[in-house]
């Protein structure tokens, strides 16, 4: 059957995308042993509402951080605009900006830039202040009817106080849809790449290389209202397997959809462990791993207009801080401009 020729093909791209993560694994440390932890961040209102869960289900320019495939869905333009208040008074600024080319072809560029504030030295010493730059390109295309394949390449710039490192960096992504009971199939490997230098003498320090693997769904309710849900396996290089569940639901047609997800931490070995023959500090996953969000869309002159919201709650934890994402999303449902 097709749909079966279909998912033999996606195991088989699944399986040669854990080769490469695994071939990749004399790179990999032990937890807090990379570099660039500004690639470990959720991007994106639409995804961190939904735990992260975007690898399946991912088909607008968000899909740029977790599966470049899904930038394929792209039918005309999309322009997203997203600003982040963070923990410790850390700012994010993101730009997106995707068009269709051809027919089933869509190229994406990303800015990301964070700020952190300025850190006050001791012993009469100058301030010190932290940045980090992302940039990246992505090209998606149509392999056929149901199967989207999608790669990034990205460029990062880091500085401390005097200090600056670079590193070169790339994802690559695929994604399988229209199976039995809308069921969607997703799997991405991203950060296979240079590591970063910032001390000559101290060496290079790998950047976090991720596995993704994700299952969503697709279903209709009332004959007009979509519903998608999902879950997804991640597993960062110098950490243990995480998981996600998600949902989206739009309470009104083309109006207002509202999202949850929840996440779980150390998947492998929720109250410690070991990774690489070293120790692994249990985290628990407190109620306050959830998180919430909701988008409000008005149509302009055949266009749409949304407001994308998430809130990721303090856990007390790892975070103290309640983090809110506010992004401006413009889908342009005529201009290209290949």
């Amino acid at each position: 059957m097709p749909f079966i020729q279909s998912f033999k093909k996606l195991s088989g791209l699944a399986a040669f995308l854990c080769v490469l993560l695994l071939g990749h694994g004399a790179q990999a440390g032990t937890v807090g042993t990379t570099t660039a932890d500004i690639l470990k961040i959720n991007q994106g209102a639409r995804p961190a509402a939904m735990g992260g869960v975007y690898t399946a289900l991912g088909d607008d320019a968000y899909s740029v951080n977790y599966n470049p495939a899904g930038l394929a869905s792209i039918r005309a333009s999309q322009l997203v605009v997203l600003h982040l208040d963070s923990l410790a008074d850390i700012q994010y600024e993101y730009l997106t900006f995707a068009t269709a080319w051809g027919s089933g072809n869509v190229l994406a560029l990303n800015t990301t830039y964070r700020h952190s504030p300025t850190i006050d030295n001791q012993n009469g010493n100058p301030p010190v202040n932290a940045d980090d730059f992302l940039g990246s390109l992505s090209f998606a295309t149509k392999l056929s009817n149901n199967i989207r394949a999608g790669a990034t390449i990205k460029y990062l710039k880091s500085d401390l106080a005097s200090l600056s490192a670079t590193a070169v960096a790339f994802d690559i992504g695929a994604q399988l849809d229209k199976l039995p009971y809308g069921i969607r199939v997703g799997a991405a490997v991203q950060n296979l790449g240079t590591g970063m230098t910032f001390d000559q003498a101290a060496g290079s320090e790998p950047l976090p290389m991720f596995l993704r693997f994700g299952i969503g769904d697709h279903q209709v309710i009332d004959g007009t209202k979509d519903l998608n849900f999902g879950v997804e396996i991640f597993k960062p290089s110098d950490q243990d397997i995480k998981m996600g569940i998600g949902a989206e639901f739009w309470l009104f047609p083309q109006l207002f959809a509202v999202r949850a997800g929840y996440k779980i931490e150390n998947l492998g070995s929720p109250y410690g462990g070991t990774l690489n023959g070293q120790a692994l500090p249990g985290v628990p996953n407190a109620f306050q791993n959830y998180s919430l969000g909701c988008t409000l869309t008005r149509r302009l002159e055949g266009d749409d207009f949304s407001i994308d919201i998430a809130y990721n709650p303090a856990d007390f934890t790892s975070t103290l801080q309640d983090t809110f994402f506010f992004a401006l999303n413009f889908k342009f449902n005529q201009l290209r401009i290949f």
